[in-house]
């Protein structure tokens, strides 16, 4: 009985074991699986069995632990050892962890005491950001210390809470992770994982050459740095503070500039080698990096781009950012360049400092102490709609371009826009002088304002100008109180307006811009013409305007170079010396085209001209003809009779002239003063040819001759009677001529340049006292500017003249 009963335990212990190892496959993973998945690990698959020594072969094992997968084949395991034939290893990218709600927990392994320990022949790892796969083997020389080789090199030591270990990283295992042409790597590093985060220390001796164009840049790193990133906050830390970063463009890159000149100029300034530096800890949390200090500068140089606490949105850097940036720039031909700004999002503000001694060479303009600073406020940069503000202000001693030379000049600009989109801007400026050519403008003061809207669809600007010149100067013409006052619109053209304002002198312009033509209107309005007095007699100092008004109009194209004017002139007064013209009145109008004037034929008045001898009534036409003037047919009184000159041409070409007198009085031609002693009756024609050349004016066989009968009378001439008294032999002769009616006076008339008049005078007459006919020849010589000069009004009359005009001149201004 006890037999039958002992075999029936070991049979139904042998069936237990045989049911047992058949099902080994569902009861094992019935009995690990809960243990895995407290330490977050997933059992899929497990298929063992047991060889003839007792030992424990696993054909295939799955785990899955936090996303990543691994695969186990060709186990063999006892007491002492685990020997893994082949592994597959496939780490998921990080992204898919966290989109599918996956979060890291912190490591809490069951760690045995003793457990046999792991030997893995061939790791295979892939990833989805990996180029190739990599192939490792793993060792476990001591309890929880795996010693990793192949394409990776490193010892990881497990525990309960976290995994330890060191690798190395260099070029062969780049490449395969991702491959990095130019890259040069090697380095050493140190790290802890917790389940949650990673904490690497590294050594680092890296340099990088990335080609841009013809312009090789070098980046070298070298030294340590430590690295922290927390898996579900997203938070990174690094601390560069003990690493070199060196970046170094190759001298090459300055070929990229084709001008020699500028090549030579950026060469001086810049140098090729910079170096980065991070004083503090980088810090990556929720999407957001932080820099607290960052500098790139150079060494043996003050020139330097700082930023401080510096925070940027990564998904949105450019509408998220925080911080402050600094560029010193100092060289050897730039004194000082600085800029300073804060910015918050999508606003910036700041102020910028720059000194020049003096611009580049290669600049088509050279100027001298350039100094500008100013103040910058943006908001919402990169919106539609954005605010701003900006005020600057800029000074150079001296500006050259091309003829044209600028000096001391000082200016300051200011521009707003608004929330509407309402943008305003004025420019300031002063400058001493202006010089181009023989021109010259001092004093200048500029105030000019510009306001538009960007919200609408056309761009319309309005535009507001106010400026005074002290002077203008030039060899021709000079220039002083002028005044512009400027309006404009800038559209798809440019309409603009000026009163202007020059020496009291007031016209009006106006002109359209656009790309194919350019007119303008110039008015003129009426005023008085003593305001030209200033601009005349800087080309005659003798001559002043007394009396009378001027208006006009001009219009044209300057593109075309072509424009039609009108002018007049009403009862114009006048002083030359002591020479005196009143009332002239004239109408011109004309046009000026290819470089030519016209003015048509028009009639001028003059009322009276006093030079010597009283001319009144003048009448005559005047005209320009392709730039060359020309008076024709005027005719005047003068003395008693008419005078008239057939034509005269304004030009240095030779020419002749016709005067012609009729029915002059003799006696006022001859008789020079009542105390004289000798009177002429009668009346005079004459014809004289007059020729102007390079020399001057001159008469060439001139006539003069009686207009019927005339009578000579001398009586108590100081100068005949000691003729007589000292010739008595000639008393008979020339008493004959005290009392002489004249039948017939011929005289020749001839003139020189230089101012001496012959007359060759022919006397017959018949003296009724001694009942004698009388033949008389006469030559004479005289100066014809003393003459007239002679004959011009005595100073007290000229005096009360001038007084008299000049004080009308003076109400008139």
């Amino acid at each position: 009985m006890i037999k039958r009963i002992a075999w029936g335990v070991v049979f139904l212990f042998l069936s237990v074991l045989t049911l047992g190892y058949v099902f080994r496959m569902p009861i094992t993973q019935w009995a690990i699986a809960p243990t895995l998945s407290q330490s977050g690990v997933e059992l899929h698959c497990l298929d063992w069995s047991l060889n003839s020594n007792i030992s424990l072969d696993v054909n295939r094992l799955c785990l899955t632990y936090q996303g990543h997968q691994i695969e186990l084949g060709g186990i063999v395991a006892d007491t002492k050892k685990i020997t893994v034939g082949r592994a597959n290893l496939r780490l998921n990218d990080s992204e898919s962890v966290s989109t599918s709600n996956n979060s890291f927990k912190k490591l809490a392994l069951s760690l045995p005491k003793e457990r046999p320990k792991i030997d893995i022949k061939r790791l295979l790892i892939t990833h989805p950001q990996l180029h190739d796969e990599l192939v490792v083997s793993i060792g476990e020389e001591k309890l929880n210390t795996f010693v990793i080789s192949g394409d990776a090199i490193a010892e990881v030591t497990v525990s309960n809470h976290k995994i330890t270990g060191h690798f190395k990283l260099a070029d062969g295992l780049l490449t395969k992770i991702k491959p990095i042409p130019a890259l040069s790597l090697n380095s050493g590093h140190e790290f802890t994982f917790d389940g949650l985060s990673v904490d690497i220390k590294s050594n680092i001796d890296a340099e990088f050459t990335q080609q841009f164009s013809k312009c090789p840049v070098t980046l070298k790193a070298f030294g340590d740095m430590n690295i922290y990133y927390h898996f579900n906050d997203k938070k990174a830390l690094l601390n560069t503070q003990q690493l070199t970063s060196l970046v170094t463009f190759d001298s090459d890159c300055l070929t990229l500039i084709s001008n020699q000149s500028q090549r030579e100029f950026v060469a001086k300034q810049l140098p090729l080698k910079w170096q980065l530096m991070l004083s503090d800890t980088v810090k990556f949390e929720n999407g957001q990096l932080v820099i607290p200090s960052m500098l790139l500068n150079t060494k043996n140089s003050e020139t330097k781009l700082s930023l401080k606490n510096l925070a940027i949105n990564i998904q949105q850097p450019l509408e998220y950012a925080k911080g402050n940036i600094k560029l010193l720039f100092i060289s050897e031909d730039v004194e000082h360049i600085e800029i300073d700004a804060a910015l918050n999002n999508l606003a910036v503000n700041g102020n910028y400092q720059l000194k020049v001694d003096e611009l580049p060479g290669f600049l088509p303009a050279s100027a001298k102490k350039v100094a500008s600073t100013g103040q910058f406020k943006i908001a919402d940069v990169l919106q539609h709609k954005k605010n701003a503000k900006i005020t600057s202000e800029i000074a150079f001693a001296e500006l050259s371009f091309d003829k044209l030379t600028v000096k001391s000049y000082k200016a300051q600009f200011t521009t707003e826009l608004d929330d509407k989109q309402n943008i305003k801007a004025s420019l300031n400026s002063q400058l001493r002088s202006v010089a181009y050519e023989q021109y010259q403008v001092r004093g200048v003061n500029n105030q000019l304002s510009a306001s538009s809207s960007l919200a609408v669809g056309e761009l319309f600007v309005d535009l507001n100008s106010e400026t005074k010149l002290t002077q203008f100067n030039s060899a021709l013409l000079n220039l002083s109180n002028i005044r512009i006052s400027s309006k404009g619109l800038q559209s798809r053209a440019l309409q603009a307006s000026h009163h202007v304002f020059i020496d009291g002198v007031e016209l009006v312009a106006s002109h359209h811009i656009s790309a194919v033509e350019h007119p303008f209107e110039i008015t003129v309005a009426d005023q008085a013409v003593t305001k030209l007095n200033p601009v005349l007699q800087q080309f005659e100092p003798l001559a002043t305007l007394t009396d009378g008004s001027f208006n006009g109009v001009v219009r044209g194209d300057v593109n075309l170079q072509q424009a039609e004017f009108a002018f007049q002139v009403e009862q114009v007064s006048g002083l030359y010396n002591d020479y005196l013209a009143t009332h002239f009145s004239s109408r011109l109008t004309g046009s000026y085209d290819s470089g030519q004037l016209n003015v048509a034929p028009t009639t001028f008045e003059l009322n009276e001209l006093r030079a010597g001898a009283v001319v009144s009534n003048i009448v005559g036409n005047f005209s320009v003809e392709n730039s060359i003037a020309r008076a024709e047919k005027i005719t005047a009184d003068v003395l008693g009779g008419r005078f008239a000159l057939d034509s005269y041409k304004v030009t240095e070409k030779a020419q002749q002239s016709l005067v012609t007198f009729e029915n002059i009085d003799a006696s006022k031609l001859i008789t020079l003063d009542d105390k004289s002693g000798i009177t002429l009756t009668g009346r005079v024609n004459g014809r004289l040819p007059v020729y102007f050349d390079q020399q001057g004016i001159s008469v060439k066989s001139g006539e003069l001759s009686n207009q019927g009968t005339g009578k000579l009378v001398i009586t108590d001439n100081a100068a005949f009677d000691a003729v007589k008294a000292q010739q008595q032999e000639l008393d008979p002769i020339l008493s004959l001529l005290e009392d002489l009616d004249i039948q017939s006076l011929n005289s020749s008339v001839d003139l020189k340049p230089d101012g001496w008049l012959y007359l060759g005078v022919n006397l017959k007459g018949y003296n009724k006292e001694q009942a004698q006919q009388v033949n008389f020849n006469y030559n004479h010589e005289e100066n014809v500017f003393t003459l007239l000069r002679a004959l011009r009004l005595s100073d007290e009359i000229t005096q009360k003249v001038e007084q008299e005009y000049s004080t009308k001149g003076t109400k008139n201004d």
